[in-house]
């Protein structure tokens, strides 16, 4: 192929992948704004209970950069109310489902909203309710604060 035939491709390329990144970067996930859209919405009083948000929500909410701390905080609350259980260990190994609890509580760490009460309060929250897991627990939230480059 010749040179011009490549700067072509690659300003064809440049054009089309351009708009798709500013509009990934503009507008949030619709998770994210769907979830954080009901909760600033006024509690209405009904018989209808309010649909407790699954832990893959609650993880995008931490994941997501623009979550505000408030929305961290109550993020927090919904993951203890409605997920804070953890499965029992197996023996001295923690259950495998962990994992997805080290992988939000990383994301947490990492998110650059939380500060230390943030982190502190999931700490806290996690350990009254899975005493067992406090060591991993620990260890979770030490590499989060690692992957956080202090």
């Amino acid at each position: 192929m010749s040179t011009s035939t490549l700067i072509t491709i690659l300003i064809i390329l440049l054009v089309i992948l351009i708009p798709l990144l500013l509009s990934y970067l503009i507008y949030p996930d619709e998770k994210v704004s769907r979830h954080l859209a009901v909760k600033k919405r006024p509690q209405e009083p009904s018989g209808d209970k309010e649909t407790p948000p699954s832990f893959e929500e609650i993880s995008a909410i931490f994941s997501h950069k623009s979550s505000k701390k408030e929305d961290l905080i109550e993020a927090i609350e919904q993951l203890i109310k409605y997920h804070g259980k953890i499965h029992a260990k197996l023996g001295d190994l923690p259950h495998p489902d962990f994992k997805r609890y080290l992988t939000l509580i990383i994301k947490l760490c990492n998110n650059p909203q939380a500060d230390k009460d943030v982190i502190i309060s999931l700490d806290h929250k996690l350990r009254a309710k899975n005493p067992k897991y406090g060591l991993n627990i620990d260890e979770a939230i030490n590499k989060g604060i690692e992957g956080r480059g202090f």
